[in-house]
Order: structure tokens, then sequence, then C-alpha cells
């Protein structure tokens, strides 16, 4: 079963060529970075067993600018309308956090902005002045893709310093091709942003154990000049016991801090409750 898509759970991505004519393989890779960058904001921003989106070309106009509206292909039964507005809203707010500094966002993780960084790449050499997207839910919140996103995006990911560590959060995306190393993302539940976990071959049944779980994962630490932890070379993994702290209001509402409106989240459940 599937759920009916409103109008307004869409992306806009609008592409301002410098010239009337914008390269057919510009095009597809900067529609494959949003995708990609989509569904890995989606997977970040919501637990690990949500049903995923498929994200689908609803419609295209060809000005000055090229204007694209991307919407969810299907909305699996168990995934509300509200929960559409994660990624959306979470790749559109970082985007423009890195057009403002060099931190990794919310619900980002080092390969999510890299992919932002590629996006802008192709500014300027590329044929291309520059690269807006707009989330249609809501307020038609807009962030720009410049060369100063660029930069940002470079810099937030490169390692200023490296110590012995750990990372606690929620272990998530494994991934291990034959002849690499284990991968996966753990979420940091105070930066909201998920780090990269490279661990050795001999982890690879812990991590598949301890997928979905709170861990924590010891090892080198990579930071980026904002201290923010971007990777970790594992170690040891300890699986934490299934404790509940405070809700945080991210989880009450949906991943959408705009829906409570002019109304602090503490009114907003006030007024929920006595409806």
């Amino acid at each position: 079963m599937t759920t009916a898509v409103r109008e307004d759970s869409a992306l806009e991505v609008r592409i301002a060529p410098t010239s009337s004519r914008l390269d057919l393989k510009t095009y597809t890779q900067i529609l494959g970075e949003v995708r990609l960058s989509l569904e890995e904001v989606d997977r970040t921003a919501l637990p690990v067993r949500s049903p995923r989106l498929r994200w689908a070309i609803k419609g295209m106009t060809m000005e000055r600018d090229i204007r694209i509206i991307l919407v969810p292909a299907v909305v699996p039964a168990k995934r509300s309308l509200q929960s559409i507005a994660a990624p959306l809203n979470g790749f559109v707010d970082g985007v423009e956090l890195l057009t403002a500094s060099p931190k990794i966002p919310p619900f980002f993780s080092e390969r999510t902005v890299a992919r932002v960084g590629h996006i802008g790449k192709h500014i300027g050499p590329g044929g291309i002045e520059q690269v807006a997207v707009t989330s249609l839910n809501g307020d038609h919140h807009t962030a720009v893709v410049d060369e100063g996103t660029v930069t940002n995006a470079t810099q937030a990911v490169l390692p200023a310093k490296s110590a012995f560590s750990s990372v606690t959060g929620t272990l998530d995306v494994l991934s291990h091709s034959r002849g690499s190393s284990p991968r996966a993302l753990i979420r940091d539940p105070i930066t909201r942003h998920a780090v990269r976990v490279v661990a050795h071959s001999d982890h690879s049944e812990m991590l598949r154990t301890a997928w979905g779980r709170r861990v924590i994962a010891s090892g080198v630490l990579q930071r980026n000049s904002e201290g923010q932890a971007v990777s970790l070379q594992m170690t040891d993994l300890e699986v934490l016991p299934d404790s509940r702290g405070p809700m945080d209001p991210a989880e009450i509402l949906g991943i959408n801090p705009r829906i409570t409106g002019d109304l602090s989240t503490a009114e907003y459940l006030k007024q929920v409750r006595s409806a």
C-alpha cells in the first residue's frame, strides 16, 4: 500500500546556465547528486527501519533557467506525509548552512557534503551560473549553491586533527564490498550528522549484529576545523543498552521544525493534547 503525495511534498531544482545550451552530462550529474543527497539525508534523519522514498521528476520547464520538480515516486504506507519533510527541509537547510560556514550540517554525512561540493563544481567552467534548491513544503525555503558553498564543503570534510577517541550513536548504512574494509555510519545524537566509520574486516560480523542499535565506537577519530567528527578508523565497538532519555523535539515533530508555526514546542504539544 502507498499514500497519496501532497502537491507541496516536492523539491524544486533550478539550474541557471551561462548559455542557451546546457551540457547533458552536467545536467544529469547535478540531478544525480541531488537525488542521492535526498536519500542520504532521509536515512540519517529517520529511524533505520523506516521505509525509504524513491524520487521522480514531476515536471520540468526550460526558459532562461531550467526548473525541475522532484517528488516521491510513491510514499510507503508506513511513512507519514509529515515525514516527507525530513529530506526536503534537511537538504535545503544543509545547503544553506554550507554556504554560510564550513560545518557538516545536521542529517548530512561526509559523503553528502561532498555531493553538494560536486554540484557546485559545475559553476563557471561547467557552464552553470548557479544552482538553487527550494523545498516546496511549508514556507518554500530556498538555498543557493555557489562558489563559496564549494569552498566550505571542501573545508567541512577536511581533517584538521586526529586523536584516539570515540563516537556514540545509532549504527546504520553498512557496506562491505570484496577487497575493501567494512564501512558504516553512526549518527551523532548531539550534532545530528553522520560520522563515517571504517573498520577492519574482522569486525564485519560485529557490525552486522549491531546494525540499528546504539553503539559506542572507538578508534582514531578525525575532526574538521570546527571540531566536528568526520570519520573514525574503528578499533573497537560496544553495543549500548536500549535506554531512552528525554525525547528530542525533532523526533516528536517528525524532523520538521516548521510544523509548529509561531508556537513553541511546549505550546504546540499542549495544544495537541487539549484537542
